[in-house]
């Protein structure tokens, strides 16, 4: 029975990762506002966001830490203006944030107010949060860890519902809207309520592969808001203060709560649930609401069904994503019956249009080198041939409608200096025909051609946030307002001939309105318990359909489009309930404060290159470690120097190195002298010596993902030269080798269920070969194919392997073979090895105990290898066969409510006696420890 802690079989996850190391090209020339409380680093041209930024941090850094505390830290803000991402983040290792600032097209998730503010009042929270927590407990472990051992001991001490609901009360506190006064914020807790499901609390905080969760942010609204409302409003500066203190070595949130209210953290989840529900359930049973019935069957696996469009009498085009599949648009027919059309693939907004056989979408694209600058291009799918082409120039593109004739589609586009405009697009030239004037600088959202073509209606956001739904013609470019400018969110417009009908958060839940064209007068046309998303109007069967929010996803309603029933509204007025307009006693709005201009200075790319901020520790056995590392503010150089223990040698390491991602290829440097390394001479006797390397190398990463496939090739050189000091009878002690590594991943998305992808490669080819000194030699290449497996979530994964070394055993190159399961590791010259491996899920438990380990879902792993090594010495071959079979079991687990962490348990049927102990039966513990250290 072994331990063994380290995954042999790799995976790879298919999400673009918060930071990019070196993402942005060298000709982005950075400037920079630096005061006494913030750096903000901008490109050039985004001054007026830079200044905006800083001025709006200052602010809430003298006037918004009653809730939170009173320690300073200066912080740096970066500004990311080369993505199409709608993001934000803060980090510790090193202490920053960076903002994205391409807006989001989905008013109704996020809100409307101007993207830049939004993020200024949500990111620099966390900021104080992350000031404000260095204390007691986790200021000893900022102390001995750095930065990133500070992070490590406040996720573990305050719940990550916290940090964002916190956040999420702030942006709604200080300024005229906020995710707090969004009914679609609310949606999976309502939809829950309304179907009479309350979910333990551990199910809550660790999520399913079955059942919709929902996740931290409103939850951790709901929690701090009933917080603030009941025991005032620095509660949670208390509770926090004792938790990142651990007053309370156990749980110390939950402590704290107890200590203060009588209630631990699931007894206090509870009362919040029992405040909150009834004002939901209330809600949707009154009377009058819009009778639908749902237009398909209840899958069984969570399933959204989105964007839908009318596709003759009873049939309809939609988004369906359903977690145990690629999400894809599809045709209803009067049936039901689902027709799969096409895969959208890799999008930064999931929108698509639909006319007339046509459906058109906003594909994304990158550049193949920098991680920060990507476009997106419109795709047409055309049902009459099947085929799906490109009909844009590259560029920054979102929301695009299809025009009758599928000639041309009109698109929201955004340039890297936050100006927004429409522009029209010839899908036969694929050249842009026409930009729409925009003097105002509206950020349009989902703009529709009008009936006859000859005008566009959208949705659009001024500059302080407010919405309003206008018509630009497209002849002369003249906008004609719709509705009044106000801060209610509306969604995407549907034109139906003379009316266009939209979603709106009027009320407490969103639903769908209608506005006359010839007479301006707006309408209520549902009135629901749970928000409607988007809407499609049947005019041949005088009926809607509409997605509305269930336990299941968002499934589609169908009603009767009954217009002399629809009620007078006024989209303007608010009409929501107190709960949904809360007041935070925190300043109220700040967005209309002036601020003064700041001074704007260069910002060198190389500034502080070294910066190291945290130790960070490494078990990958046999390997365990110890780094100081650091890196630049731009992501542009990594430092680290640490010491190694290798377990099987009993050698010990320590390493310098340093890398430079600002330029095209990756550079990097290094040196390190390792102390007690010991192998077998040529006549198989064991000698011990020391050495001394430096190292110089070079290498390339690329991105060729697009569609469905997320594509990666990197390209690497390594020159090193090695000095081993050995005993005088030994010569040749000098080496100096070349390291080239080829590595290329290619994997097809893959749904929320799927273990692995259904189809993609992992090749990884190495040749380490000595250039003068002691002769030495090793290749080393590994293939991985993915499958689909018999069931949607099963996969098979087969794996070949290939390692061949020179047979002077001057020197042994390190070992990065996947050998046969269940073996020792043999003596050769030349292996390779045949592997298949079948994944499946067993069991979904959603259970867990004691807020400790949670287990999410129990997959099993049967597979056979099969390896043949030869040892070649002294003109004798020698040939030794390893076959094996067996099985893993693997546990999908999250320790402490947080920790995401997997392990398992292997069994091993030798085929073939162990050389090394004549085992034919092997069991071993896969335990990645490492995982607990990926902060």
């Amino acid at each position: 029975m072994r331990v063994i802690l380290a995954i042999t079989l790799l995976s790879f996850s298919l999400s673009l990762s918060a930071q990019q190391f070196g993402g942005n090209p060298p000709s982005l020339k950075w400037q920079q506002i630096n005061t006494d409380t913030v750096r903000v680093i901008f490109p050039h041209g985004m001054t007026a966001q830079g200044e905006r930024v800083a001025g709006l941090v200052h602010y809430l850094n003298r006037y918004t830490r009653s809730s939170i505390g009173g320690l300073e830290r200066k912080v740096n803000i970066v500004l990311q203006n080369q993505t199409l991402q709608s993001n934000g983040y803060v980090q510790l290792g090193p202490f920053r944030s960076e903002f994205y600032l391409a807006p989001p097209p989905n008013s109704l998730d996020l809100g409307s107010l101007n993207w830049v503010d939004q993020l200024a009042v949500h990111e620099y929270r966390h900021v104080l949060q992350n000031m404000n927590f260095r204390q007691g407990v986790s200021k000893v472990f900022s102390i001995l860890g750095g930065q990133l051992g500070q992070a490590a001991i406040t996720n573990i001490a305050v719940p990550n519902w916290f940090w964002e609901g916190d956040a999420v009360v702030m942006e709604t506190a200080l300024t005229p809207q906020g995710r707090g006064r969004l009914p679609g914020f609310f949606d999976g807790f309502r939809g829950l309520s309304l179907a009479g499901k309350r979910y333990a609390y551990m199910k809550i905080r660790n999520g399913s592969y079955v059942d919709y969760v929902p996740d931290h942010y409103p939850l951790g609204y709901l929690m701090t808001t009933y917080g603030r409302e009941h025991y005032g409003q620095t509660f949670w500066k208390d509770v926090t203060s004792d938790a990142v203190r651990f007053r309370g070595v156990f749980y110390p949130l939950s402590h704290s709560l107890k200590k203060r209210t009588g209630m631990n953290v699931t007894g206090f989840y509870n009362a919040m649930l029992k405040e909150y529900q009834p004002l939901w359930n209330n809600y949707a049973a009154r009377p009058d609401t819009t009778p639908a019935r749902p237009l398909l069957p209840v899958a069984k696996p969570v399933t959204n069904y989105n964007y839908v469009y009318s596709a003759g009498k009873n049939e309809w085009v939609v988004l369906k994503n359903a977690w145990n599949k690629v999400p894809g648009i599809y045709r209803l027919d009067a049936a039901g019956k689902e027709s799969l059309l096409v895969r959208p693939g890799i999008v930064y907004d999931d929108f698509f249009s639909y006319r007339n056989g046509r459906i058109a979408w906003a594909a994304a694209r990158f550049d193949a080198r920098w991680g920060w600058k990507d476009f997106s291009v419109i795709r047409v799918w055309d049902n009459a041939t099947g085929r799906t082409k490109t009909v844009s120039p590259k560029g920054k593109f979102f929301s695009p409608d299809i025009s009758e004739n599928g000639e041309h589609v009109i698109a929201v586009a955004l340039t890297t200096n936050m100006k927004y405009s429409l522009q029209l697009i010839n899908t036969r030239t694929a050249a842009v025909e026409k930009e729409l004037p925009n003097p105002e600088n509206w950020y349009y959202t989902y703009p529709r051609f009008a009936a006859g073509e000859q005008a566009v209606i959208s949705a659009v956001r001024n500059s302080k946030g407010e919405m309003a739904l206008v018509q630009q013609s497209l002849a002369t470019g003249e906008s004609t307002v719709l509705t009044p400018f106000s801060y209610t969110v509306l969604g995407i417009p549907v034109v139906s001939g003379d009316t266009v009908y939209f979603t709106s958060g009027l009320k407490d839940v969103n639903n769908v309105y209608a506005i006359t064209l010839s007479d301006r007068k707006t309408y209520e046309v549902t009135d629901r318990g749970n928000s409607a998303l988007h809407m499609a109007v049947d005019q041949l069967a005088d009926s809607l359909v509409f997605s509305e929010f269930t336990v299941k996803g968002y499934k589609l309603y169908h009603a009767a489009l009954n217009k002399a029933a629809w009620e007078p509204a006024d989209v303007s007025k608010d009409g929501r309930s107190a709960w949904l307009q809360p007041h935070f006693k925190e300043g109220g709005n700040i967005l209309e404060r002036t601020h003064d201009s700041l001074p704007v200075k260069k910002y060198p790319q190389f500034t502080r290159p070294f910066n190291f901020h945290s130790w960070v520790p490494s078990f990958n056995d046999p390997d365990y470690s110890i780094s100081l590392i650091g890196e630049n503010i731009l992501s542009t150089t990594s430092t680290s120097i640490g010491y190694t223990y290798n377990r099987n040698e009993g050698s010990s390491d320590i390493a310098a190195a340093f890398t430079f991602a600002g330029w095209f290829p990756v550079l990097s440097v290094g040196a390190d002298y390792t102390i007690n390394r010991n192998g077998l001479d040529q006549n198989r006797q064991r000698v011990y010596w020391n050495e001394a390397t430096a190292h110089v190398g070079v290498s390339v990463p690329l991105n060729f993902s697009s569609g469905l496939y997320s594509r990666s090739l990197s390209l690497g050189s390594n020159y090193n030269i090695r000095h081993r000091y050995l005993d005088a009878r030994y010569k040749g002690n000098d080496l100096q080798f070349l390291t080239n590594t080829i590595i290329f991943n290619n994997q097809r998305i893959k749904a929320v269920q799927n273990i692995y992808t259904h189809f993609g490669q992992y090749l990884a080819v190495q040749y380490n070969s000595s250039v003068t000194g002691l002769y030495a030699e090793q290749l080393y290449a590994r293939l991985d194919q993915y499958l689909p497996g018999l069931w949607q979530n099963h996969s098979l994964v087969l794996q070949g392997a290939y390692q061949q070394r020179d047979n002077a055993f001057n020197y042994t190159f390190t070992d990065n073979f996947v050998y046969a399961r269940g073996y020792n590791t043999p003596l050769y010259t030349s292996i390779y090895k045949l592997g298949a491996n079948y994944h499946l899920p067993l069991a979904y438990p959603d259970w867990g105990f004691a807020q400790i380990l949670y287990f999410n879902r129990i997959r099993a792993n049967l597979f056979y290898d099969y390896s043949m090594a030869r040892f070649s010495r002294n003109n004798v071959n020698t040939n030794t066969r390893y076959t094996s079979a067996g099985t893993e079991l693997f546990f999908d687990t999250r320790i402490g409510n947080a920790l995401p962490f997997t392990f398992g348990v292997r069994f091993s049927h030798l085929f073939d006696q162990d050389p090394a102990d004549n085992a034919q039966n092997r069991v071993d513990f896969i335990v990645p420890i490492q995982q607990l250290f990926n902060y």
